[in-house]
């Protein structure tokens, strides 16, 4: 999530109030219920996904490091974007500024150098693990290769420290971008504002690092590789399905035979299914920030003017847009469980299991109370009797 880098326009009092009413509506209120959903429901799936039944396989394992980067990520969007919104974007409303530099906005401010490439790399993440994941379920359904070669949970463990280091290190200069000055009000209030640096105001760092560097490695190149393993994955899947039911017209003999030496069992099918449902779920959620990254991009290394055709886009449409893509990561990351509780058997069973064992626990202990209390009251019974 990289700020807005559009120019500073003159916006009338109707669009101002208009984008601020549905940033509240959409990146306020409506942001926290996703992301109290998603950190409930990346929480549930590390629980479920790390499971000892479920940890043996590859897949899984990408998945759990997918989830985590999920609840860091909805952690700093809840706390620096969703709940800021709440609390800021009503006095902007009212036009009431007097508490806009509170002390939970001051710390915001003081904290964003540091707060947006922390994001940023958890968002590199989060996109490369999900590529990681379609590329270790296409190895697993693709013939000629072994996975209990190839697609391993070292080798996934591998590739999750390996993708990390490549996050941390790629957003390296985005920690450079930005820093925050003090500046006192008209009322003597100090407060903090961010900048650009020397480094991030260079005509270089807009054309080069964002445009040629930054959307490429972040957004193009990551969706067309999910695209095209996706389209080799469902003809994988189409071929198997052709197969199964071949399968199925030949005699109990032969179809044993075949499915000892047909290592691709229903359970991979089912997986397979579910990642390309995630991956489905992910292209549809991030298009828009590509959309909205290369706008801003494209308006960062432009001529500052704007004519008057352009400023209703420029006040209204653009800045909902923006809201839009940035609401639409929140969805993403919180919208894998559901999925996966659809697509996936194996996750259903074990998601049964974990609450069967709870049940029984809390009946146990529940059973275990009444026992203690039938045996207090028995023997204050026989005090009294003996009394």
């Amino acid at each position: 999530m990289i700020p807005n880098n559009t120019v500073n326009i003159s916006c009338s009092d109707e669009d101002e109030n208009f984008v601020l009413i549905i940033l509240l509506i959409v990146g306020g209120w409506s942001s926290i219920i996703t992301c109290i959903l998603g950190l409930l429901a990346n929480t549930f799936s590390i629980i479920i996904l790390a499971h000892k039944r479920m940890r043996t396989l590859s897949t899984n394992i990408y998945l759990i490091a997918l989830a985590v980067a999920n609840l860091l990520w909805l952690i700093l969007f809840f706390l620096c974007y969703a709940l800021r919104l709440t609390i800021i974007v009503p006095y902007f409303i009212s036009e009431n500024q007097e508490n806009l530099h509170s002390i939970y906005n001051q710390i915001f401010h003081r904290l964003s150098p540091y707060i947006i490439p922390l994001m940023n790399t958890l968002q590199l993440c989060i996109i490369y693990y999900t590529v990681a994941v379609s590329v270790d379920r296409y190895l697993y359904i693709s013939t000629g290769i072994s996975p209990s070669q190839y697609c391993t949970v070292r080798n996934a463990l591998r590739i999750i420290l390996f993708l990390t280091i490549f996050s941390i290190i790629f957003v390296i200069l985005y920690w450079f971008k930005f820093r925050i000055t003090t500046q006192t009000n008209t009322e003597n209030q100090t407060y903090y504002k961010m900048f650009y640096t020397d480094i991030g105001q260079q005509k270089m760092f807009q054309e080069i690092i964002n445009l040629s560097i930054y959307i490429p490695i972040v957004h193009v190149i990551p969706l067309v590789t999910l695209i095209l393993i996706n389209i080799l994955t469902v003809r994988r899947l189409i071929k198997y399905h052709d197969e199964h039911r071949r399968l199925i017209s030949t005699s109990v003999r032969q179809m044993a035979m075949i499915r000892t030496n047909f290592f691709y069992s229903r359970r991979h099918y089912h997986v397979s299914i579910m990642l390309i449902a995630v991956v489905l779920l992910f292209i549809l959620c991030r298009f828009p920030m590509l959309i909205n990254h290369l706008y801003e991009v494209q308006h960062s290394i432009t001529d500052d003017n704007i004519s008057n055709e352009n400023l209703y886009f420029q006040c209204r449409i653009q800045r909902l847009f923006n809201i839009f893509a940035n609401f639409m990561q929140t969805i993403n990351s919180n919208g894998n469980l559901i999925i996966y509780l659809l697509c996936c058997q194996n996750f259903r069973e074990t998601t049964t299991e974990l609450f069967e064992k709870i049940s029984n626990s809390l009946r146990i202990q529940s059973n275990d109370n009444i026992v203690s209390k039938i045996h207090m009251r028995s023997r204050t019974n026989t005090h009294l009797t003996d009394m």
